[in-house]
């Protein structure tokens, strides 16, 4: 029986207690101590109190077959008894601890604050419970729970203490486990996410403390799925595992190596010198992954891709320091992979306000909020509609109807056009069906990216749109590309170009004259239309050599047997001088502006061309008579300039434009070329003082605008374009007093030699 007569303090104080007696009073004492985790007085009357022999049985397998370890010690702490649980638990046998100085504290893990704590308390308390670490007989640590009570006579003296040990080092075990998973990853057993935020956290607060450098550094696996396709997922874990290992080994003590997820991982860079610091750990990364691995009894070669931000420098809580990592790290991926790339702020706001454009993009596809609009091409020559352009707009719900240049420029290369152009050309086939149908033959041209041309699928699902209408002539489909696109890669672009037109649909080279094109290089496209930029339409009158490059592009395709159309024909007057260049598909908004599909066919049936082209087929020019056409257009825009002035009531748009009749591009030509060539004749002496009119109620409409006079600014409009009204048929009467005056008829001016 492992109590024993020695325990004074669990034994009655009278002489005639036999041994049923005793055994009682024990276990009364030791009942208290278990079931309240504190021993009361256990002095008994035993001629009061008797317990039969089961309770006694009880009372000694309490003691005996307790889990947890039970130790007695007299005042002094020397032991007087232990359990058999308290011996398994820390590998002591009773004999090795009995009549010996008790030591409830046996390892140095509690500092001399906690043992005078605990001391202080049984002293005070007689009481004392928490959670110990103690070393077991073979050296090894155990986490205990202990709950030490003092033990006390009749007259409150301590006779005893009783100290109750409850191993808990398995649940110590797992929950430093489940903390550990809870920071750690479970594949690589490095820092997870949670973990490196708050230690960026603290490295944050340490370098403001020290003034220091910190980099928040974010990498991605460049290829690495192949890996798991050609070798299995194991195989790749394995890889994973091997690559954090390499990390680890690459940065410094002190620096935190986490896994994200996937193929993803962050590093954070403490204690830097200074930015070359930085970049030389992060090159060292790259290099220690770029090195070959043993995969299966093979070897493969992978490489990362890193983006860093450097604090200070940039600012945020750690979650946007992340993110800024890692839109530098799609930059390095942009930029070829296997490097590395620091965040820039400014290329952060860009690159947030494209991925902003694109999701807004994408969603106005599935809301079907795109539309086509076309615009005409005629023939001025034989006065006929010759066809429809398909340009796209976004009918957005807040802004109205927006051009491409509001949301297609800013997409660059983005795949996302691919999807936008086959919507464009699906929408085009399925809008020439519908005007056939009713009638009306018209070909289309819609306008596709260098991206999309060059997509693998681009073949195959044009082909799949045509043959949705069979209905259809292909012929009549033309695609438009940038010639800056198709210079590119002149040669995968020739491909699919013939491709393309063996299922019969054209091609024609968008804003020719703006992609440098040699010979060769237009040899080899197989483009049947160039359409001339309107950049050289718009200088077609503005200067000698406007025309001259509009005459080289006519050189050029007629040495390629290619057609030309002219864009961007904004005035009449500049149909006229392409007319006797030769030049006589055009379009823009002297002819008609975009329309919605449903108002094409009534403006087909009713459109007439300008009179004035017919007129001047029949009538000789000279190109030296051309800058007469450019006073005439520059009369126009000047209408348009005031007129968008008093509409604005912006006296600055209109006052820094005034200048002297001498000064102003008409003033140059009349004072130059004009009045040596026309002075003679009476319609131009009566130009001037037309003109001079025009400017000096331009002025003082300026003049109204700026001091706030609204309403007089408006009336002195009309009164201006009156006069502008009676220039302009000045000007007109002079251009026929002119032909009527030439006597020989002028030819398209020759080919430069070159050609």
């Amino acid at each position: 029986m492992p109590f024993s007569r020695k325990h004074p303090a669990m034994e009655a104080r009278h002489v005639d207690l036999d041994d049923e007696a005793w055994i009682e009073s024990t276990i009364f004492g030791l009942h208290n101590l278990v079931s309240s985790g504190s021993l009361n007085n256990p002095t008994i009357d035993t001629h009061v109190i008797r317990m039969d022999e089961s309770r006694i049985r009880l009372a000694a397998n309490v003691f005996a077959n307790s889990h947890d370890g039970i130790m007695i010690t007299d005042p002094l702490g020397v032991v007087v008894d232990v359990n058999r649980a308290y011996s398994k638990i820390t590998g002591f046998p009773p004999d090795e601890l009995i009549g010996r100085q008790s030591n409830l504290l046996t390892s140095d893990h509690h500092p001399v604050e906690f043992r005078d704590s605990l001391r202080e308390s049984l002293q005070t308390k007689g009481f004392w419970r928490g959670e110990v670490s103690n070393l077991r007989k073979n050296g090894k640590l155990c986490t205990e729970f202990m709950s030490v009570s003092a033990v006390y006579d009749s007259i409150g003296e301590v006779t005893h203490f009783v100290a109750i040990y409850t191993d808990i080092s398995a649940l110590k075990e797992s929950q430093r486990q489940l903390e550990h998973l809870a920071y750690h990853d479970a594949l690589t057993g490095l820092p997870n996410r949670v973990l490196l935020v708050d230690r960026i956290q603290h490295g944050l607060a340490q370098a403001t403390r020290r003034k220091g450098l910190v980099a928040v550094c974010f990498l991605d696996l460049d290829d690495f799925k192949p890996i798991n396709d050609l070798y299995g997922h194991n195989n790749g874990d394995l890889v994973l595992i091997e690559v954090a290992q390499r990390l680890k080994q690459a940065v410094r003590e002190g620096d935190t190596v986490a896994r994200i997820g996937g193929d993803e991982f962050a590093v954070l860079l403490t204690d830097l010198e200074g930015p070359q610091d930085a970049k030389t750990v992060i090159l060292r990364m790259l290099d220690s992954v770029a090195r070959p691995y043993s995969v299966d009894s093979a070897t493969a070669v992978i490489s990362a891709s890193i983006g860093y931000t450097l604090i200070p420098g940039d600012d945020g809580d750690p979650d946007n320091l992340l993110r800024h990592a890692d839109q530098a790290m799609y930059v390095a991926k942009e930029e070829g992979r296997n490097r590395i790339h620091l965040f820039d702020i400014e290329h952060d706001q860009r690159t947030r306000s494209k991925r902003e454009n694109v999701s807004r993009i994408k969603k106005a596809c599935q809301d079907n909020e795109f539309r086509l609009f076309y615009q005409p091409k005629v023939d001025m020559r034989r006065g006929k509609v010759v066809g429809m352009e398909a340009l796209i707009r976004w009918q957005h719900p807040e802004l109205g109807l927006l051009s491409p240049a509001d949301f297609l420029l800013p997409l660059g290369d983005h795949p996302l056009l691919v999807d936008i152009g086959n919507w464009a050309i699906r929408e085009a086939l399925g809008q020439m069906a519908k005007w056939q149908a009713e009638g009306h033959q018209l070909p289309v041209s819609v306008n596709i990216s260098g991206g999309h041309l060059l997509d693998p699928d681009f073949v195959s699902s044009l082909a799949n749109q045509l043959a949705a209408f069979p209905q259809l002539n292909p012929r009549d489909l033309q695609l438009e590309i940038l010639e800056t696109a198709a210079l590119e890669d002149v040669a995968h672009v020739s491909k699919v170009i013939k491709k393309c037109t063996e299922l019969g649909v054209q091609f024609a080279l968008d804003d020719f004259g703006t992609g440098y094109s040699s010979l060769l290089y237009l040899k080899r496209l197989p483009a049947r239309t160039l359409k001339i930029d309107q950049s050289f339409v718009r200088d077609l009158l503005d200067t000698p050599e406007g025309a001259d490059a509009i005459v080289c592009i006519q050189a050029l395709a007629s040495a390629f047997k290619r057609k030309i159309v002219a864009e961007g024909v904004e005035f009449i007057e500049q149909g006229i001088v392409l007319l006797r260049l030769n030049c006589d598909v055009v379009q823009g908004y002297a002819i008609a502006r975009p329309m919605p599909a449903d108002e094409v066919q009534n403006w087909v049936e009713t459109y007439r061309p300008d009179p004035a082209w017919a007129a001047s087929l029949k009538l000789p020019w000279r190109r030296s008579d051309f800058p007469l056409l450019a006073a005439e257009v520059e009369q126009r825009r000047w209408i348009k300039i005031v007129a968008t002035a008093v509409k604005r009531e912006d006296s600055e748009l209109l006052l820094s434009r005034i200048r002297s009749l001498q000064k102003s591009s008409f003033g140059h030509w009349y004072y130059g070329i004009a009045k040596d060539r026309y002075g003679s004749m009476p319609e131009f002496k009566k130009i001037p003082d037309l003109h001079m009119n025009v400017y000096r109620i331009s002025a003082e409409i300026g003049a109204c605008l700026s001091r706030g006079e609204h309403t007089q600014a408006s009336a002195l409009l009309a009164e201006q374009n009156a006069c502008s009204r009676v220039l302009l048929e000045g000007l007109v009467t002079l251009r026929k007093a002119i032909v009527t005056h030439t006597q020989k008829p002028v030819l398209p001016p020759p080919s430069p030699s070159f050609l």
